[in-house]
């Protein structure tokens, strides 16, 4: 019988695209992961790896034997579950990622909650960029993650994952306060900025939501920025560095005004969902976790209900 932690290290090669990332974000040596790599080669009698490259990538029976993987540990996670489920208690450590400037005023209110009702429950907050939730998530080095997406930029689906929706909310455009088109009331055409210098992180579904945008509009937008901290954007936009998109419940930075224009003729929506793995998603610490952050998100629903579409 396979072992499932090489089918662990596998999956984790395959994820991070080589042995060395995989070592290091486990804390394990190369040569040890290489080893037991090596191992799981014999014990399988196929080539599970490539190593012809400068990065070892997984060769199609080392995929198959992945996506295999992947719903082995999703139902040994769920049998755990079930088994912790039995007594009714809510105990042990939930790791929770909270998306750095954006996820406090959902996540942090119903973690307050989920305190106060579970007190023998040991709550961690990690500090996660937008991108990397759903795939720490997967691998476990997180329990649950706030996650944003985009309609007009859909993203391939992760396996292992459960998403539940949460809130949406309206994408406008942040100018400087002044700007010549950020007065009145009307929607503007994106197409009047293309003239502008854009802060935008290409790398980022927010940035590709951006340049899909503008190509749509007619134009290529002049990047002065990537930096994807919409804090740090809010600054810079303030400062008359130039626009950018702003989901709605990304809150002001205080000190550094922007207005909102909402944009005409299009009206981008961000979704957002709070991840947790398949196997999981019914072990006593998830299952009260979704109900507080339902209840969190709707008492945030009640109170800016302009901010959504």
């Amino acid at each position: 019988m396979l072992d499932v932690r090489k089918l662990m290290l596998l999956r984790e090669v395959g994820a991070r695209g080589s042995i060395a990332a995989a070592a290091q974000a486990l804390n394990y040596t190369r040569s040890a992961v290489s080893q037991q790599l090596s191992a799981l080669e014999a014990e399988t009698g196929t080539a599970l790896l490539d190593r012809g490259g400068r990065r070892a990538g997984l060769t199609a029976a080392g995929r198959l034997l992945v996506a295999s993987a992947e719903r082995v540990l999703a139902e040994l996670e769920a049998a755990e579950a079930r088994l912790l489920a039995r007594d009714g208690r809510v105990t042990g450590e939930l790791r929770v990622g909270v998306p750095l400037h954006d996820g406090p005023a959902l996540l942090v209110p119903a973690l307050t909650r989920l305190r106060a009702c579970h007190p023998e429950l040991r709550i961690t907050l990690h500090g996660v960029a937008a991108d990397e939730g759903r795939r720490s998530v997967r691998l476990g080095r997180l329990d649950a993650v706030l996650a944003a997406g985009y309609p007009q930029v859909p993203e391939a689906r992760v396996p292992g994952l459960y998403e539940e929706a949460v809130i949406s909310d309206r994408i406008r455009l942040a100018v400087p306060p002044g700007h010549p088109l950020a007065g009145g009331e009307g929607p503007r055409d994106l197409a009047e900025f293309a003239d502008q210098p854009w802060l935008l992180d290409r790398a980022s579904r927010l940035g590709r939501l951006a340049l899909h945008l503008c190509a749509d509009a007619g134009f290529v937008p002049d990047v002065v920025s990537d930096i994807g901290d919409m804090q740090a954007v809010f600054g810079l936009v303030s400062l008359g560095w130039g626009v950018a998109l702003a989901p709605d419940l990304v809150p002001d930075r205080p000190g550094h005004p922007v207005v909102r224009v909402p944009l005409k003729g299009i009206d981008p929506v961000r979704h957002i969902t709070l991840v947790v793995r398949e196997g999981a998603r019914n072990s006593p610490p998830v299952a009260a976790l979704l109900p507080a952050v339902r209840e969190a998100a709707d008492e945030l629903r009640r109170s800016a209900p302009d901010r959504q579409p």
